[in-house]
């Protein structure tokens, strides 16, 4: 069968032809898109830029047929271009630029593309601190259930992604808020900070008694009483001291008060002259600021000496 064109159908297919080879040849040019990817999960972007970790590669590929596909060339930091063959590294921190284009079998280069990060190698400055009643001797802290434990962390690259807190070696949780501990004795708060890239800070401790009581106090006197009909008597020779006791952060001072006076810092032994009924009130404070309530003994200081009479019988 014969088919006959008409002019029109011809030039049709002329252009058909020619869009054809058009597009062939763009196909052939541009279809080389290299794109750069990181073999690394730990890549933060704060909405500008990138951060990874020192141990990131960046790969540099194309959108290409390998047949089609010359080679791939990049430039680090202004570097003169290479052949790419291996993921790219980098040994050190700060920013870092990749410049990168893809050249096909025909030698068509396409346009270079510039991608930029921030390595960050550097975990985060940790640190902990307490606010509220503390008292430190030596190597010993010693805080209340009032008081707070805070955590605090910086990152001066890609930023503090977490903290995590144990206490007493219990599983690490996010620190969220202060911490504050109830149970008395020892107790070890232990916590670790990371960067949005994952570099850890080592763990850092505070190692601390919690301290919610307050001292025993007791009134002593150098002669002991003379009970009668449940009332106490002594003499103005009696010396009385005061004593007090704190197993954990220790006793402050001693305060004493007599006979309703206000109460003063207890510092030495005394005795009391005066006849006539007395009380004796006394209380402690630890190093937390923990007080005791006040003891007390009630007695009376006899001055007067027996009276004595000698009678005879007249003869």
């Amino acid at each position: 069968m014969l088919l006959f064109l008409n002019k029109t159908t011809q030039e049709g297919l002329a252009m058909k032809k020619f869009l054809t080879f058009i597009v062939a040849i763009l196909f052939v040019v541009f279809m080389v898109v290299p794109y750069l990817y990181a073999q690394e999960p730990r890549i933060y972007n704060d909405g500008s830029i990138d951060y990874a970790p020192i141990t990131a590669s960046f790969v540099l590929s194309a959108e290409d047929s390998e047949s089609n596909l010359k080679e791939i060339q990049y430039s680090v930091d202004g570097s003169d271009f290479l052949i790419y063959q291996n993921p790219i590294t980098f040994n050190s921190e700060g920013r870092h630029i990749i410049v990168y284009r893809a050249i096909d079998q025909a030698d068509n280069i396409s346009s270079e593309k510039i991608y930029s990060v921030i390595i960050d190698s550097t975990a985060p400055d940790g640190a902990v601190s307490v606010e509220g009643p503390v008292y430190i001797n030596g190597n010993d802290v010693y805080i209340t259930s009032d008081t707070q434990i805070i955590l605090w962390a910086e990152d001066k690259l890609s930023g503090v992604d977490s903290i995590y807190v144990s206490l007493d070696n219990s599983e690490y949780m996010p620190y969220t808020e202060p911490v504050s501990i109830n149970e008395e004795g020892k107790h070890t708060a232990s916590a670790y900070a990371m960067d949005n890239v994952g570099n850890k800070t080592d763990v850092y401790s505070l190692i601390g008694y919690v301290d919610n009581s307050a001292p025993v106090v007791k009134i002593k006197q150098s002669e002991d009483f003379v009970v009668i009909n449940g009332t106490n008597y002594t003499n103005k020779n009696n010396e009385f001291s005061i004593v007090a006791s704190d197993n954990l952060s220790g006793v402050k001072k001693i305060e004493v008060s007599l006979d309703g006076s206000p109460f003063v810092e207890y510092t030495t032994p005394f005795k009391i002259q005066y006849a006539g009924k007395h009380v004796i009130e006394a209380k402690a404070i630890d190093n937390l600021g923990n007080e005791s309530t006040p003891v007390s003994i009630e007695f009376y200081v006899d001055v007067k000496p027996p009276e004595t009479t000698i009678g005879g019988k007249a003869e």
